[in-house]
């Protein structure tokens, strides 16, 4: 598309959209952009796509912010930026996105962007209208993408200008970046509430409707009971190619939330029609198989829209998102509608034998997993076992919990880095050690290894790449696509895997995940190579093993100044002897840079290198730390040498004048100071020329560990009064700093991943800051997601046999599901299980769970089986029970029926009834409840705040009565007060409040005898003294002659009066 790239912005911007509107009334499309992957979704929600127009309007709009406050904003990536329309004709320009705008000023940008949104939000309202006319939706999120990315753009500008209004000009009116910011984010809300909606109604409208499987009256089964409806395979099918489109089109948590949506309001007609649906005797088993069906799919559903396996399995479900808790009282109703409906006659009429009070179902159930989805993910949640009773996650089998966290991380629609070290240190690290003893016997040969100062992470050249996406800042790269293109594609990425692993163990875990990962594989390796890397005469080595590869990266950060200390020290003519010294006492300055895990993993591997490995200055601490400064020291040396350094210089030569103690001539060349360095290295530690000094950096490294230690404990337990640091810890012992703590202990307990979500969440952000960080997540993401089956394999939760793959737990690339396979299969498992007999429901087990069920509830299940229809043919058998079970769950109405039909309470007694409970029994129980009343727990600010309000209401009636009944009557303003607030607490209050809160407040009930006296003794004594009043006043004027009507008017002859005087 050609647009004007010439003039002011508001010439260039109608053309833009006019043309936009071309494309689009010409093609029936909208031109879109690929943003870069690297940058979609994260806090932003950046989208996937965005149109054409709105990517100009960003480069545009960047080019303004630049000139009007001579800087960058942070939003494009100058650098890397891969737009061909980008170019710098001169040197003034080079610092803006084009060099179209000459000059500007903070209030004419403010002013620009308001009137920009403005243009673009009446452009995206025209496109969205004519979307959803033709319910084209590839037009709609191509939409929704381009009000997110100027939202977002808009977003960035909040953050970075000075002056965000600016006020209006004549007959101009002003703009601000808030009130356009916040049009936005209300357009694009708006737009996915359509796509919401276009995606319900045509679920609605076409998928889940089939006039022959909703049949329920006929009387021949559907389809020679062979299968369910169709209407549950496609509505199955619809909603994994939508999750799929959503997951590939509009923002990542948009996406979420409109998929959230559209389950949600799926569920509410589903649940609606097989819950009321009164089948024939041949239709049946069609009803259950479909609901049994509808739970096996919500099961595979519903982790794409929560956030962990808490919110999954329904634990703490009060604390879950509306939407969530929605799907799982819905599918608990259809669950407790397939155990009533499908339960055999005969095993109902045996678990009723003994009463309702019985069966467990009718029990309360608090803070318990959903019964559905432990039916649901049974693979999961065997029998007779302890995940049925958790209240928490950490009470669940290792198996379970990784798999319920696992299944929600390659559900969502992109990757959640807290989620993921959550998984990987979760149950003492157990998928970490998993995937690490598997893949450290998968390496490559040692000859076969990367060069360190090549590896992706250090050696930016190769990860250099840049995508054709918009907004590209490199982020899209990823080691994964680097090792494809290795020679050996699979022994490659096993050694990104296995040094991205080492990395996120290390920094992140305790000393035990160091210990049952990293520890363990090498103690079990069959031989000894993995140690070689460890020995003095392998400093120079750059070929090393991932795991000291990935401990070495710890170091790395504090090179860079030592390393130009060095070079200085060198070029101003300090020996080598001198240098080495000083390399000691930089480590000794930066040693506090330095995490303080790499003491705890090289003591680790201190105590398990065999007896012939001898590391640099026999500490392994030391090697690591000189290994790392030997590949810096390479490294340096391969950069552009300056032209007016001397090229030629000996460093054999130069190495003889300082053994020597001469030191003649000046080293000039950078490259040949670096490489007599790095060689000097590999014999630091001979002749004990700096044993001492390596002593001290190994004794400040142990003293810093324990300082740290101590100051733990410190702030966790106040130190004992008339003990020291002496007495608290050992001098020499660092036993307990670095061996593993019993699982039972505190410390274990304080830092375990599953105790709170921001655990995971400072851990996830301590890693992204360094690049190897980064790498690291995602190249243990990309493998988790290719070996996902494998891994389900190794926990136990997945019996599927791959077949001949031969390479277990080592695929490259993500093989998605087939659609026919799809179709056909709920997750792995087929569809219509119930019907083959391959779904077996223990009935007995489930009615005897805790479900929060009343009897009232089951009977409107039970009383819509088929054997309890009027013109069901029943053996007298059946028909015995089926009586049985209807007085079962429908005798207190039969009681209150008879009770009333035969006259068995007569009304004289009901009299008698009333008195004993109003005279005798309601006393006592008042009595007995405040004289058992704890008045510590009464809430006297609740108490305070119901006689406010009361006191409030029964003033405003009092007012408006007297201000509307004519004449003035204070006793009728006085009783309809009275009325107001006069409430039935003993009689209906406290049943209900009994029946609520009886078992976790039962001090509830009290406060209804303690909300009595507002009424009777303060606010109801008022109406009484009102009442009064008016009858008072009433009685003065009857009592008054003059007042009385009789008084003012003539007397009326009698009759007999009249008669006597005509007589």
């Amino acid at each position: 598309m050609e647009v004007m790239e010439e003039g002011i912005l508001m010439d260039r911007l109608p053309i833009l959209l006019q043309r936009d509107m071309q494309y689009y009334e010409k093609n029936k499309e909208v031109l879109q952009e690929t943003i870069c992957p690297g940058v979609v979704g994260g806090k932003l929600d950046f989208p996937r796509y965005a149109s054409f127009a709105s990517v100009k309007i960003v480069l545009w709009l960047e080019d303004e912010y630049y000139q009007a406050y001579l800087k960058k904003s942070g939003l494009l990536c100058y650098d890397t930026l891969n737009d061909e329309t980008i170019h710098r004709d001169d040197e003034n320009s080079a610092h803006g996105c084009g060099g179209i705008v000459k000059s500007s000023d903070p209030e004419r940008f403010v002013w620009l962007v308001a009137r920009t949104c403005d243009a673009l939000l009446q452009h995206i309202h025209v496109l969205s209208q004519e979307a959803l006319d033709h319910a084209d939706l590839t037009v709609l999120t191509a939409v929704i993408g381009a009000a997110a990315l100027v939202k977002n753009c808009l977003w960035v500008y909040l953050q970075c200008t000075a002056k965000n209004v600016c006020p209006p000009k004549g007959d101009e009116e002003g703009g601000s970046l808030k009130m356009s910011y916040k049009q936005l984010s209300e357009m694009t809300e708006a737009l996915a509430e359509r796509l919401l909606d276009l995606h319900c109604r045509l679920l609605t409208l076409y998928i889940i409707q089939d006039a022959d499987c909703l049949h329920w009256e006929n009387h021949q089964p559907f389809f020679e009971s062979e299968r369910g409806s169709y209407t549950i395979q496609m509505w199955w099918l619809y909603m994994l190619g939508t999750k799929m489109d959503l997951w590939n089109s509009v923002p990542p948590t948009m996406g979420q939330r409109v998929f959230a949506g559209m389950l949600n309001e799926c569920l509410t007609v589903l649940t609606v029609r097989y819950t009321q649906t009164l089948p024939s005797k041949a239709r049946a088993q069609l009803l259950l198989v479909d609901i049994s069906n509808i739970l096996l799919c919500c099961g595979e559903l519903l982790p794409a829209i929560c956030d962990n396996g808490e919110a999954y399995v329904g634990l703490n479900i009060t604390n879950q998102h509306k939407i969530v808790r929605d799907i799982h009282a819905k599918c608990q109703e259809l669950f407790l509608c397939l155990l009533l409906r499908g339960i055999p006659i005969g095993d109902l009429y045996k678990i009723l034998r003994k009463g309702t009070a019985s069966v467990g179902m009718f029990s309360e159930r608090q803070s318990l997993p959903s019964p559905w989805i432990l039916f649901a993910l049974s693979k999961l949640f065997p029998d007779k076992r302890t995940g049925h009773w958790a209240t928490r996650c950490s009470e669940f089998t290792s198996s379970t919990a990784i798999t319920l966290e696992l299944r929600v991380l390659m559900s969502a629609p992109q990757p959640s880095w807290p989620i993921l070290i959550k998984i990987l240190l979760m149950r003492e690290a157990t998928l970490s050690s998993v995937i690490f003893h598997h893949l450290i016997k998968n390496l490559p040969s040692p000859e076969n290894f990367v060069p360190s100062f090549l590896q992706p992470c250090l050696n930016k050249e190769t990860m250099d790449a840049k995508c054709e996406g918009f907004l590209c800042g490199k982020e899209c790269n990823d080691i994964g696509h680097w090792a494809l293109n290795n020679p050996d594609p699979v022994g490659q990425t096993n050694y990104q895997v296995i040094m991205g692993l080492t990395y996120i163990i290390v920094m992140t875990g305790k000393a035990s995940d160091i210990q049952r990962t990293l520890i363990s594989a090498l103690e079990k390796a069959p031989n000894q190579e993995w140690a070689a890397c460890l020995d003095r005469r392998e400093v120079w080595n750059q070929k090393r093993q991932p795991w000291l590869e990935a401990i070495i990266y710890l170091v790395y950060p504090v090179l860079e100044p030592i390393v130009q200390m060095l070079i200085q020290a060198v070029q101003t003519g300090a020996t080598i002897y001198q240098a080495m010294s000083l390399s000691i006492s930089c480590f000794q300055e930066m040693w506090d840079g330095i995490p303080d895990c790499l003491f705890i993993v090289t003591s680790m591997l201190q105590e398990i290198i065999p007896a012939d490995i001898s590391p640099l200055g026999d500490s392994c601490l030391v090697h690591v730390l000189y290994s790392a400064l030997y590949t810096k020291l390479l490294e340096c040396s391969k950069e552009p040498v300056n032209e007016n350094e001397p090229e030629n210089i000996d460093p054999l030569k130069d190495l003889a004048k300082d053994a020597t103690g001469v030191n003649e001539e000046k080293f000039a060349n950078k490259a040949a100071i670096c490489q007599t360095l790095a060689e000097a290295i590999c014999s630091i530690d001979e002749d004990n020329k700096h044993t001492e000094k390596i002593h001290e950096l190994l004794n400040q490294a142990k003293e810093t560990l324990r300082n740290m230690s101590i100051i733990e404990v410190d702030l966790d337990e106040p130190e004992p009064i008339g003990q020291s640091l002496a007495s608290i810890s050992k001098g020499d012992d660092i036993e307990p700093l670095i061996r593993p703590a019993p699982t039972s202990s505190r410390a274990e307990e304080e830092f375990d991943v599953e105790i709170a979500d921001y655990i995971s969440e400072i851990l996830a952000s301590d890693i992204l800051t360094q690049d190897i960080g980064k790498q690291s997540v995602k190249m243990i993401y990309i493998y988790i997601r290719n070996n996902v089956d494998w891994i389900y394999q190794q926990l136990g939760v997945r019996n599927r046999e791959h077949g001949s793959e031969p390479l277990d737990g080592q695929q490259l690339f993500y093989v998605p599901p087939k659609l026919l396979h799809m179709m056909f299969h709920i997750g792995e498992e087929p569809f219509d299980q119930y019907l083959t007999g391959a779904l077996k429901i223990d009935f007995n087990t489930w009615f005897q769970s805790p479900m929060s069920m009343t009897p009232d509830r089951a009977w409107l299940q039970v009383k819509m089986r088929w054997e309890f229809q009027e013109n069901a043919q029943l053996s007298p058998h059946d028909a015995s029970m089926v009586a049985y079970i209807t007085s079962q769950l429908k005798i207190e109405k039969i009681i209150e029926y008879l009770a009333g039909r035969l006259n068995i309470i007569s009304a004289t007694e009901a009299k008698g009834l009333g008195t004993f409970v109003g005279n005798f029994a309601l006393p006592s129980l008042i009595f007995l409840s405040l004289a058992e009343l704890n008045w510590k727990t009464v809430n006297w600010l609740f108490l305070l705040s119901i006689l406010i309000s009361k006191a409030i209401v029964f003033s405003a009636v009092g007012i408006i009565s007297l201000l509307v009944v004519r004449p003035l009557n204070l006793g009728k303003a006085g009783l309809l007060a009275i009325f107001c607030t006069q409430s039935n607490d003993f009689a209906i209050g406290f049943p209900i409040v009994v029946a609520l809160y009886g078992k976790s407040h039962p001090e509830y009930a009290s406060y209804i005898y303690l909300l009595a006296p507002i009424s009777l003794a303060i606010l109801n004594p008022i109406g009484y003294v009102l009442m009064e009043v008016t009858k008072m006043n009433k009685k003065r004027l009857e009592g008054s002659p003059s007042s009385s009507p009789v008084a003012r008017c003539p007397q009326t002859p009698t009759i007999e009066e009249n008669s006597s005087q005509s007589s």
